[in-house]
């Protein structure tokens, strides 16, 4: 009988360590994002640039710790501005009332993201050129090119494992969609692939929720940017689309957290053989030639939604051997 159980318990390790890549001992880890609780408030990002570079408007912070906030709510093309018609409610949330809203949550330090699109086009059919977005920034991640070799190695894409984790769920959905329009509610994770010699980049995205159904896997070029975005798919992302937040041919609107692992590096992998193959960069290039420089996550919307999603414990952890 002990036997047995010993064999069982070793096959149960077996399973994860192969799963994930990722030996139990041997390696040394560092998580990416500073402040992965939240707990320390946002930096509010106008809609506007000025010379191409974000403007701050202002710290919004509920705590009395005097740490700057190192994350910022970039809400670009999504109405009235958060900062300039903030509504005063309780210390952790700010809205303009109509259309954005950031709530922390401090009992389980999760962030709950709602935005009101339908307020964005009025009824009327959404556009491409009106693109409306809610997203929490953190970059730079770390100023790179100062680093020590033995830092710089878990930044740089080519370390043995990234792995993205995060807890998330579909607070509420409402479909008040134009069927004129373009029509898809999308929130996603994307981490900015920095070149560590030349201005290149990549945004490399993470789906987490369309309201059209399951995705696929995209390489293509961003034509807002001009760079070369490539997403997991779903099924990338959650494992099966069974366990994601769209089953049975709807949105899945529940208070269960369901939890995201996965590993991104051999992702990373098919970006540099995608970025290659399409030449994108006039020379081949290696995943070695990239760092992650930065992270958002939340709203990119097309149509006529409101929609709410709570995120918790959102982080990249990288992995070397020692």
């Amino acid at each position: 009988m002990i036997s047995r159980i010993t064999s069982f318990i070793f096959m149960i390790i077996l399973t994860i360590t192969s799963f994930f890549g990722i030996p139990l001992k041997n390696y040394e880890s560092k998580k990416l994002f500073n402040d992965a609780g939240f707990e320390n408030g946002f930096t509010v990002m106008s809609q506007h640039t000025e010379n191409g570079v974000g403007i701050a408007l202002g710290d919004f912070v509920y705590n009395e710790n005097g740490e700057k906030p190192q994350w910022m709510i970039a809400q670009w093309s999504s109405g009235n501005c958060l900062w300039e018609s903030r509504i005063e409610s309780d210390k952790y949330t700010i809205t303009d009332g109509t259309t954005k809203t950031v709530t922390y949550n401090p009992e389980d330090k999760s962030i709950s993201m709602r935005l009101n699109a339908s307020n964005v086009y009025n009824g009327e059919a959404a556009t491409y050129e009106n693109w409306p977005h809610l997203l929490l920034e953190q970059s730079p991640l770390c100023d790179y090119q100062s680093l020590s070799d033995s830092d710089k190695a878990f930044y740089n894409c080519s370390a043995d494992r990234i792995i993205l984790s995060l807890d998330i769920r579909l607070k509420d959905f409402v479909d008040t969609t134009n069927e004129d329009g373009v029509n898809a509610t999308q929130f996603l994770a994307y981490f900015y692939l920095k070149g560590t010699e030349k201005n290149e980049f990549i945004w490399f995205g993470v789906s987490l929720f369309d309201d059209r159904g399951p995705t696929d896997e995209v390489w293509a070029l961003d034509k807002a940017s001009g760079q070369m975005i490539y997403c997991l798919s779903s099924k990338d992302t959650y494992g099966s689309d069974r366990k994601s937040l769209y089953r049975n041919g709807k949105p899945y609107v529940s208070d269960e957290w369901v939890h995201v692992e996965v590993d991104l590096t051999p992702h990373i992998d098919k970006a540099m053989k995608e970025a290659n193959k399409s030449n994108t960069f006039s020379r081949e290039v290696k995943k070695e030639d990239f760092y992650i420089g930065g992270t958002n996550i939340g709203f990119e919307i097309h149509g006529n939604y409101d929609c709410t999603i709570d995120i918790k414990d959102f982080n990249l952890t990288s992995y070397n051997g020692k």
